[in-house]
């Protein structure tokens, strides 16, 4: 095998380092992958529910990327023609993600801006805002505990020589924390993917034309007119795409798995365990939340499910926003406030797996690793400066690397970052995990929102053929 490896079908800088395509095998996996999306649209051709062909998708993904570490001998480096394969999978499914990330500036926008203008008169909004921030706060404390829970459980970091002097350094104050969430320059803050900070920016935008309504009604009607277009346009773009999402789903699962390896999941299992059993216990969470509000939880479940594979497949909270947001109206009757409002600030607050439990991990397992006294007052510590750090980190794939950076710097450990190579080398598998655990999150905080304030949609919820594709035709 290492010898039909290494032989190479074409030679030259334009089918190494341009076309990425110098051995058979990579021709072949391309022929799979297309021959899976084939599979796919005959499905879409059937009008097989969007839900199931996700499945599809999801299962199909894996399966491709386990046939073709098979194929290699499942190594511990990724051959030529495996980093070809990735590099070509990524076509569709980076292109996905780079279409959906490319709205969500725009949708955030718009989103918070015709909410307050929608509110405008109304004594709701404040009230929506703080349940909100209240539930994704309050399920991403939980998610911290977890994490120490499961980190001492599974034992993360025990056994590993460092060589390091066991040092804490100077705590985060909880000022700076919140000082830099507001932003002192707006285009800055949205290339930077700055969300906290364009939600403050769109607050303001949409409040202060709600002020100057009364003096100015026909240049704020027009600014009014102006915004509810460019939400619906905006939606309309975000659903076109959400359509191809199966393709997506098996582009990107199977690049994971290719580019990731069997054996570099192994050498770090328990961190991986501890990480998926912690999503699993907090999706039980949710569902007891969702529970207590009157809602029924395997209803819930059904309508989620594709919002859930897009963020597991996709690793990307921000970039499964607009799906979030379009499940929320359409197929739960969430109003479309509370759904705007909450699954925005879900994007970037109160992430129960990037900002909630993973990082309680990395601290708890770096603690470990160097020998620091552990007490009860650590733990409370550390619960609070996971529930503050997860305020403004955007939810876009690798930001959980900077929460861990949060956490350990505000346990003052962050001299300590290094130690936690071995989990970065692995962390698109925990990734996955830890995003599905975020936009389930942010949609359990909006539906217990809605229902405290009474204006979800039970109709709506309850109706088994809301659908997106059919809102959308």
């Amino acid at each position: 095998m290492n010898d039909m490896q290494s032989s190479a079908l074409f030679h030259g800088v334009f089918f190494e380092r341009f076309l990425a395509i110098t051995q058979y095998q990579t021709l072949l996996a391309i022929a799979l992958f297309l021959l899976c999306c084939f599979g796919l649209k005959r499905l879409q051709d059937n009008k097989v529910d969007f839900s199931i062909r996700m499945l599809v998708g999801l299962v199909l993904g894996a399966v491709l990327g386990l046939g073709v570490q098979a194929a290699a001998g499942f190594p511990a480096d990724a051959s030529v023609w495996m980093k070809e394969t990735a590099i070509w999978y990524g076509l569709v499914g980076r292109a996905f993600i780079a279409f959906i990330r490319m709205l969500v500036i725009p949708l955030i926008f718009v989103s918070i801006v015709k909410v307050i203008l929608d509110f405008a008169g109304k004594k709701d909004l404040p009230k929506i805002a703080v349940r909100g921030i209240f539930w994704l706060l309050f399920t991403t404390a939980i998610a911290s505990v977890l994490g120490i829970v499961l980190g001492n459980l599974f034992g993360l970091g025990f056994g590993v020589k460092t060589g390091e002097v066991a040092k804490i350094n100077d705590y985060t104050n909880l000022v700076d924390t919140f000082i830099r969430l507001i932003p002192n320059n707006i285009v800055g803050a949205m290339s930077g993917e700055n969300i906290v900070g364009l939600v403050i920016f769109s607050a303001l935008v949409g409040m202060a034309a709600n002020r100057m309504e009364k003096n100015n009604p026909e240049t704020i009607g027009v600014f009014k007119k102006l915004m509810q277009g460019l939400y619906k346009i905006v939606m309309s773009i975000a659903m076109t795409i959400i359509k191809y999402m199966p393709y997506a789903v098996i582009a990107l699962l199977s690049r994971t798995i290719i580019s990731n390896g069997v054996p570099a999941i192994i050498e770090v299992s328990s961190f991986v365990g501890a990480i998926y059993v912690a999503t699993a216990i907090m999706l039980v969470v949710h569902l007891v939340i969702i529970g207590a509000h009157g809602v029924a939880p395997t209803t819930y479940v059904k309508k989620a499910l594709g919002t859930w594979l897009l963020a597991f497949t996709s690793r990307s909270s921000v970039g499964t926003l607009p799906m979030t947001i379009s499940t929320l109206t359409k197929r739960m009757g969430v109003n479309d406030g509370t759904a705007n409002l909450v699954g925005s600030l879900g994007s970037t607050i109160g992430m129960n797996g990037c900002a909630g439990f993973f990082p309680a991990m990395i601290v708890v397992m770096v603690a470990h690793m160097i020998g620091i006294q552990i007490d009860i007052q650590f733990y409370i510590m550390l619960v609070i400066v996971v529930t503050i750090g997860s305020i403004g980190i955007a939810g876009i794939p690798g930001t959980a690397t900077v929460a861990a950076t949060i956490a350990l710097s505000g346990m003052g450990m962050g001299d300590y970052f290094g130690l936690i190579g071995m989990v970065l080398a692995i962390d698109p598998i925990i990734d996955m995990a830890r995003t599905l655990t975020n936009v389930s999150g942010t949609m359990t905080a909006a539906v217990a929102t809605d229902r405290e304030m009474g204006t979800m949609d039970m109709a709506v919820f309850n109706d088994p053929y809301a659908t997106l594709e059919n809102d959308e035709a």
